[in-house]
Order: structure tokens, then C-alpha cells, then sequence
């Protein structure tokens, strides 16, 4: 059984929080709803908040909560919108296999890595020079996306409603919980936030989605867990324990980029032939390349999400 078939979704999501992650491998099995979930389109969020508000004919209905209304989130996603924060979280797929992301932002600049067992991803802005990397595949790009948001801005800019479906009671009792609900054409996502009581600072949230044609009414749950959050601006942040400390600036340095390899200036021979020696290394067989519909035609003009898609959905021996 390979080790990486589950729900690793390294960004960015999407940070990995990290709804939109820099990350852009999504595994084929069982995340295949969280890539759909974690990314909503605005017109599907606002369809989705018109049929929770929407009554049977009674005009003067009061208008649905979403989570503009609700006091922690909006609390942090203020605090998101500093000009400067860094956090550090751990993501845990439905499997139970943990990513660490780290997360740098000094107003357009950022920098935010994800740490699983095989290896590092991420991504940098320094200066409008942006790069997308992995270290697993030893390759870079160019980054077209912009900064990387958390779920939580997510949630907010999307206007998700507010629901009370599957708050833990055991955790509410230590944390103050709030919950708002994506619901899509074949999926609903359940998005559960609790808050620290004394700093409103957002200490868990939990992404609970279903997909009836694929798991039924049983769910995915994945969880992040906030190990440090600062924020401010001018370069002292302030800690959730209240202390002061400096930016991080010394991950605004794309030196290191030298040492991955250009994925979009290779020829298609040459992609052909980089991509053969890594799944050679990360053991992708060739039954598992037919599976997933990629001979050799198809490497040629393979992309970066899908090369290291490939690479985290089939490599490497439990």
C-alpha cells in the first residue's frame, strides 16, 4: 500500500487554515472532494447562502447568519489582514498523516513551506519575484496565484452561512466554537472554528466534507491545529502569549531556488525523461501510470500540479 493515497492536501490549500495553500497537490482518492471544497467559487458560495436564507414566501424572514455576523471569525480574519503575521499550523488529513506549514507574510511578500514525511513544498514572494517549490520532486516554477489565504478568510470573503450541525460540545466547553457550511451540488463541507475564550484567537478548526458518491453520509474529517500565531506590523508582532517578537525576515531569500529545477523550461523530451526518474525513485509503477491515464504522450506535456500530484498520490512504500 502506498503511504501518500490519502488526503494530503499540502496547500494549499491547500494549507494547508490553509484553505488556498501554495501547494497545488491534491491526492486523486480520497481528497478529491477537499480540492473541490477547499477552493469555492464565489457564485457556487453565494448560491449556496441563497438557499439556506431563501424562505417559503415570507418576505419579512430574518436574513440568515453567515459568517460576516459572527464575532471570533471576523476577530481573525481582521487580524489576517495585518500587514505582517506568521503562523504556524499542523495539518492532519482524514488518515491521520500530518503536514507542519509555516507561514510568513510582510505585506506583499511571503513565504510559507509545508513539511510532511517525504519531504517540503511551498512557495515565495519576494519583491514580485515568485516561485512555487518542492523539494520532493526537485523542481520549481514562476507562481501566477497571489498570496496564500487561510480557510478562515476564506470562509469570511464567501459569506458562508452559520450552522450549529457539528460543533464538539466537549470542545466548546473549553473554546468558543463557531461553525459555517459550504453546501455544493453532491458535497457538503462543515467547517467547525473554536477560539481561545481570553484572546479570541483561533486555536483548532476541523473540515468535515461528504461526497455522496463517494463516501456517503460517514465523511471526511480533517483538522488543523494552530501552534503559534503572531501579528502586527512595523516589524514587532505580537505572540498569542502576549510577548513581542520580530518578523522572520530571513525567509525572504529565493537563493535557494538555484538548487530546484526549471519545471516549464524543459522540453517535452526532457520532461519526459526527468519525470521517469522520479517516479523511479519515488517507486510510481508504470500499472499506476496507466491507472491514472499518463503514457508517455501525456508526460511530455505534463504539468507541475499534475507531475507532482502523480508523485504524492502513488509514491513512496508505506
Amino acid at each position: 500500500m502506498k503511504a501518500y493515497r490519502s488526503a494530503a492536501v499540502l496547500t494549499a490549500a491547500a494549507l494547508v487554515l490553509c484553505c488556498a495553500s501554495c501547494g497545488d497537490k491534491k491526492n486523486k482518492d480520497s481528497s478529491k472532494s477537499a480540492e473541490n471544497n477547499e477552493i469555492m467559487t464565489s457564485s457556487a458560495a453565494e448560491e449556496s447562502s441563497n438557499d439556506e436564507s431563501a424562505t417559503d414566501g415570507e418576505d419579512n424572514a430574518e436574513p440568515a447568519l453567515t459568517a460576516v455576523d459572527g464575532q471570533f471569525i471576523m476577530q481573525a480574519y481582521d487580524m489576517f489582514q495585518s500587514s505582517q503575521y506568521s503562523l504556524r499550523l499542523t495539518y492532519t488529513d482524514p488518515d491521520g498523516i500530518e503536514t507542519d506549514i509555516y507561514r510568513v507574510v510582510d505585506g506583499d511578500d511571503y513565504y510559507e513551506v509545508q513539511t510532511g514525511d517525504i519531504g517540503t513544498n511551498g512557495c515565495i514572494s519576494v519583491n514580485g519575484e515568485a516561485y512555487d517549490f518542492d523539494s520532493v520532486c526537485g523542481i520549481f516554477r514562476k507562481r501566477t496565484q497571489g498570496k496564500p489565504e487561510t480557510l478562515i478568510e476564506t470562509v469570511v470573503e464567501q459569506r458562508l452561512p452559520a450552522t450549529d450541525t457539528n460543533i464538539d460540545p466537549n470542545e466548546a466547553a473549553v473554546y468558543e466554537a463557531e461553525e459555517y457550511t459550504y453546501t455544493g451540488g453532491t458535497y457538503i463541507t462543515v467547517m467547525d472554528f473554536y477560539f481561545d475564550k481570553q484572546t479570541g484567537l483561533p486555536v483548532k478548526y476541523t473540515t468535515r466534507y461528504m461526497v455522496e458518491e463517494e463516501n456517503g453520509d460517514e465523511g471526511m474529517t480533517e483538522t488543523r491545529l494552530v501552534r503559534d500565531i503572531m501579528y502586527g506590523a512595523g516589524g514587532e508582532l505580537t505572540a498569542s502569549d502576549g510577548e513581542t517578537h520580530e518578523l522572520d525576515r530571513t525567509v525572504f531569500d529565493t537563493a535557494f531556488i538555484k538548487d530546484f529545477v526549471d519545471f516549464d523550461s524543459m522540453t517535452a523530451e526532457q520532461k519526459l525523461g526527468y519525470c521517469q526518474a522520479i517516479f523511479v525513485t519515488a517507486n510510481v509503477t508504470a500499472d499506476e501510470l496507466a491507472e491514472a491515464g499518463f503514457g508517455d504522450d501525456k508526460l511530455r506535456n505534463i504539468s507541475y500540479e499534475d507531475f507532482t500530484s502523480l508523485v504524492y498520490t502513488y509514491g513512496y512504500d508505506a
